[in-house]
């Protein structure tokens, strides 16, 4: 595990800025695990702070959930219970194994567990009570997007053109514009994919076959939603493809492809 993708970045931001404190303090929290010459001790005493401090966390997230009459709360206070078990896990088990293991099981816990639920779980929670006219105004490309491979971020961007292209209908024949638009954001979609499973095979990234099972649920994903279209009123047409790009493929992005260009720099 690479230190740099333990380290906190501005994309992981969720827009709320008391939760973002809070998620960017557990990243400070197990950074310490790279720290200079720590020791067996030292790191049971991080982990210690770390189960402390996302409990604290959770706690808080659980009461503003039902402080906004969030309707999943209950799923989500069940998500938060497993991260602090698998958390206990760990600490039972730094006693039978080496150093180097332990800092790495904990390493892929706070990555695998602790940022994929920022991305896929708690965004979606705090997409839902922003109005339309935020989830406009705020929908761009980000430079902290980037995975730092020239290409394939242009292909990124290029997509969120593609989306905010299909939201801009004014002065249009709205269904027709849709139509359009979405099949060439489906069509550039499928075309960005190949190329970035390409660049994998070209340089022997190790969880190509992962990466594309990923690939193909985000496509289902698509195909869902283009399925729903002609059911869905306008506001819930921007909203759900504002979500699906938001959560779904900036998700992937931040956690998966920065594995591949990570994978690439540790040759």
């Amino acid at each position: 595990m690479n230190f740099n993708l333990l380290t906190w970045d501005e994309s992981y931001k969720i827009g709320n800025n008391k939760v973002d404190s809070e998620h960017k303090k557990l990243f400070d929290i197990a950074s310490k695990i790279y720290q200079n010459k720590i020791n067996k001790e030292e790191l049971i005493l991080i982990v210690k702070e770390l189960v402390k401090y996302t409990k604290f966390h959770f706690a808080n997230e659980e009461n503003y959930m039902q402080s906004i009459g969030y309707e999943k709360v209950k799923e989500h206070k069940e998500i938060h219970k497993g991260i602090v078990n698998d958390l206990n896990k760990i600490i039972k088990e730094l006693g039978t194994i080496s150093l180097e293991e332990a800092i790495e099981k904990l390493s892929d816990f706070i990555y695998s567990g602790i940022l994929q639920h920022i991305l896929l779980v708690d965004k979606r929670v705090h997409f839902n009570i922003k109005s339309r006219e935020e989830l406009k105004s705020h929908f761009a490309w980000k430079n902290s997007y980037k995975i730092n491979y020239e290409s394939i971020d242009k292909e990124h961007e290029e997509l969120f053109k593609l989306a905010i292209e299909a939201l801009n209908y004014h002065d249009k024949d709205i269904k027709k514009h849709i139509r359009i638009t979405i099949k060439k954001l489906y069509d550039y979609m499928q075309t960005h994919f190949k190329y970035e499973e390409e660049y994998m095979r070209n340089i022997a990234y190790p969880n190509l076959k992962e990466h594309m099972a990923q690939h193909e649920i985000i496509i289902k994903e698509m195909n869902n939603f283009i399925k729903s279209i002609p059911n869905l009123k306008i506001e819930e047409f921007e909203r759900n493809l504002i979500e699906y790009i938001d959560i779904w493929l900036i998700g992937h992005i931040i956690y998966e492809d920065r594995k591949i260009v990570n994978e690439n720099n540790s040759y």
